[in-house]
């Protein structure tokens, strides 16, 4: 049976050690959009601590939107912020420069749509540490089952239970390791090795 992910935005590390676990995956894009979860939004690391980026999106019919039907907003400059956030936070992490320029071509890419903004986003990141899941958008809604992992992956309440492997990061807490972050803390920190982290 080929699982069913939600869509994300530069998804968790506890996201992509999911998706590497599987050949096939099915995201889902007919959901009704729920709030409250990380489909569009990501946490990254900066000195100040956990920062939360959010896409701001645009829903014709509001919560009853299908995900594949949702337009990101245009009425603020939020990939520039979002960006300067993300540089900010990873410019003097090992390879930000070989990642840096993608990151900000993926931010600023032309699509408007919410799903396939973040579809595109995904498979790059996929190719950047060699992961081969292949992933296809649903066609009608898939009932939601037991531990789903439109839920388990994406809802804040129930993200706290996952910690990868620590790497060093460039910005240690008291605790020397922070948490359920974007991948993109894992990949600015640790490059191509960050594959190890998702499948040890």
């Amino acid at each position: 049976m080929v699982p069913v992910f939600p869509i994300s935005y530069f998804g968790s590390i506890k996201y992509f050690t999911a998706l590497a676990k599987h050949k096939t995956v099915l995201i889902e894009a007919k959901e009704h959009f729920p709030k409250q979860s990380y489909r569009n939004r990501c946490d990254i690391l900066s000195a100040d601590g956990i920062l939360t980026l959010s896409i701001p999106t645009k829903k014709h019919s509001g919560s009853k939107t299908p995900t594949n039907e949702i337009l990101l907003s245009t009425d603020e400059n939020w990939q520039q912020r979002h960006w300067r956030s993300i540089k900010t936070a990873y410019q003097s992490a090992p390879f930000f420069d070989y990642y840096g320029m993608e990151v900000e071509e993926l931010l600023f890419n032309s699509e408007k749509n919410f799903l396939m903004y973040n579809l595109n986003i995904t498979k790059r990141i996929l190719k950047w540490i060699d992961i081969e899941t292949t992933l296809i958008a649903t066609s009608s809604f898939q009932p939601v089952i037991e531990n789903d992992p439109r839920v388990m992956l994406t809802a804040k309440m129930k993200h706290q239970n996952f910690i990868p492997a620590p790497y060093i990061q460039v910005f240690p807490s008291k605790q020397s390791f922070t948490t359920n972050l974007s991948i993109l803390d894992a990949v600015m920190c640790n490059g191509p090795l960050t594959r190890k982290l998702l499948m040890p």
